[in-house]
């Protein structure tokens, strides 16, 4: 099921493959920073890099500028582009900007809504249509400026660019009504438009046909999905609009460079709307909640990163906007690095934290500010031990199953019973049954080496994937909220003598050769001391199963700010135990391998 990145790329000669992947150990930077910052923390990538402010010398020699910086220290470099945030630069580059602004299903422009504070010339921050000519000129104008200088891969900010208006009623425009109709032509049948009331498609204006009908805005944004006519068509148009807008970008953007580019999208990758994109990119560089306000290790980052290994796409997240709003409030980087160790314990990043926008409704934007001293002896402690993170998958005997078309009424459920396996420490992966949206197709060797299989009612996918589930049905388990993990799932892994830590197995597919490594993530923070308190004297006993059947002859503890530490173990035909003697924030356990 994993979706190639060499076949994507659409060129074979240029950069190597290396240049255009992320890395377990890479340390990625949110934007360009000070030689000096990027030594700190052992910067190796730079992503939302942006681009040349204009056509002038001093913009485009400023931009060269800060790619040279990054490239004088090995790291490599991602351009940036802005597909809502940049308004103002639209409004001073196209004298007719207002026909390429988001319409509801009224006609009125549509605002960015996070963008409330900001105007340009007298006008508010308009939310431009990336189906209308004008705009997709200005951002090709953007790309251009991206690509003044040589850079390793390009990132899209907002790239879903028009799709998401029908939250707040559109859009409408008569570019997206014209496309809209050009869609239906192709890719909708003509019983489907009949069943909806449409005899002819001559001169189709789905705003229009909705307003004889008597439907209004608010009662758009909240049927659009579900019960008005052509409604789901209409949203799956959008969506797949954008990422088609986008794989004409990538292909515009490699053609300037001259070859290939690592393309990454802001991306919650957590719903059926923010994985669409996954074919046309390489990696994930999305705002993902980490629930600040809870003052705790944070499980919906988990399900996320699962969620990007089922698509074979990296995961280089930030915080959200309130999130580090709230931590800038607080003053809590005890609290952040709790998310940095869980990103890279479960084979992700989070990037360095070091200015991080922030947002809420009453300040507007604003800027999280840290230090080095705060975060980069974590990231310092992956770049010594990229050996324990580089090539390295987590280890599963249970499959979560994922139906894309159930996503708009249980994104919520399946999050869930993902935070539960993993809390569980339950060695799990998510498997995909696709839709419209992701041609992704659940089969059987998805389900390959999987002792259980985990599903949500109802499975809302087709026959022929549910038949696949039908075959399997002596490995499947229904999840429900009340569900006792125990009673669904075999026992794995067990803790004795702590609480509340997570146990991440992992290994290198098909290389025997290279130890196993298991992470351990302390999860109890206490909020009023901004710390995990330390866990002692606990063991973690690990089935054979769970490991693959590997026999180990050794384990060592590997801990950010300490020297490595031989642990003691006990084995049995059927179970290894590890003993701990003390785990702070987090520490990854090498696991020998016995000698053939």
């Amino acid at each position: 099921m994993r979706i190639a990145i060499c076949a994507l790329l659409g060129v074979t000669t240029g950069l190597s493959m290396a240049d255009v992947e992320v890395k377990r150990s890479d340390v990625v930077f949110m934007g360009a920073k000070d030689a000096e910052v990027y030594q700190a923390y052992g910067a190796t990538l730079v992503s939302w890099g942006g681009h040349a402010w204009s056509e002038s010398d001093a913009a485009v020699a400023q931009f060269k500028q800060r790619v040279d910086t990054a490239h004088s220290l090995g790291i490599r470099y991602c351009a940036g582009l802005a597909f809502r945030t940049a308004f103002a630069a639209m409004i001073d580059f196209d004298d007719d900007f207002m026909s390429s602004v988001c319409r509801t299903l009224d006609g009125e422009a549509i605002v960015v809504p996070w963008l409330w504070d900001h105007e340009h010339k007298g006008h508010p921050a308009y939310w431009f249509c990336t189906n209308a000519p004008g705009y997709r000129e200005y951002l090709r104008h953007q790309t251009r400026q991206a690509m003044v200088t040589d850079v390793e891969g390009l990132h899209i900010d907002d790239y879903n660019g028009t799709a998401g208006t029908d939250w707040r009623g559109g859009c409408f425009c008569p570019h997206c009504m014209a496309a809209f109709r050009d869609y239906l032509r192709d890719k909708v049948p003509p019983e489907r438009l009949a069943e909806c009331g449409v005899d002819s498609l001559e001169g189709f204006d789905y705003g229009q046909f909705l307003r004889d009908q008597g439907v209004t805005v608010d009662e758009f944004r909240h049927k659009v999905k579900g019960s008005l006519p052509l409604g789901p068509e209409f949203v799956t148009f959008q969506y797949r609009a954008a990422a088609q807008w986008v794989g004409e970008i990538r292909a515009y953007a490699e053609e300037l460079a001259g070859h290939p580019l690592a393309l990454s999208v802001n991306s919650s990758a957590s719903n059926r709307e923010a994985l669409v994109i996954a074919p046309q990119v390489t990696y994930f560089a999305g705002e993902v909640g980490h629930e600040a306000e809870t003052l705790a290790v944070p499980g919906r980052p988990i399900y996320t990163f699962k969620l990007c290994d089922a698509v074979d796409r990296p995961m280089t997240c930030t915080a959200s906007g309130t999130d580090w709003a709230f931590i800038a409030e607080r003053n809590l980087p005890g609290l952040v690095r709790t998310w940095i160790a869980q990103a890279y314990a479960w084979g992700h990043q989070l990037m360095a934290p070091h200015r991080q926008w922030a947002y809420t409704k009453d300040k507007g934007t604003h800027w999280y500010q840290s230090q080095p001293s705060d975060y980069a002896d974590l990231y310092q402690f992956v770049r010594a031990h990229a050996q324990l993170f580089d090539d390295y998958d987590a280890l599963a005997r249970v499959g979560l199953v994922y139906s894309n078309a159930a996503t708009h009424g249980q994104t919520k459920t399946m999050r869930d019973a993902g935070i539960a396996l993993a809390r569980a420490n339950v060695p799990f992966r998510i498997v995909i049954a696709g839709d419209d949206w992701l041609d992704e197709r659940l089969t059987a060797d998805d389900l390959a080496g999987l002792d259980s299989i985990v599903t949500i009612e109802p499975l809302a996918m087709d026959d022929e994937q549910a038949a696949v589930l039908v075959a399997a049905a002596d490995r499947v388990a229904t999840w429900t909220a009340e569900a006792n993990m125990s009673e669904l799932v075999p026992r794995y892994i067990t803790l004795a003598g702590a609480d509340k830590i997570t146990v991440v197995p992992r290994a290198v597919p098909g290389d025997d050769a290279r130890p196993l490594v298991c992470h351990l993530l302390n999860r109890n923070y206490d909020g009023e001391r901004d710390a995990v308190t330390p866990q002692t004297d606990f063991t973690v006993e690990l089935q054979r199963t769970a490991l693959n059947g590997a026999q180990i002859r050794a384990a060592t503890l590997f801990a950010p700010g300490a020297e490595p530490v031989a642990l003691d173990l006990t084995q049995t035909d059927d179970a290894l135990t590890i003993h701990v003697n003390r785990l702070d924030l987090w520490g990854v356990v090498r696991l020998d391998r016995t000698e053939k």
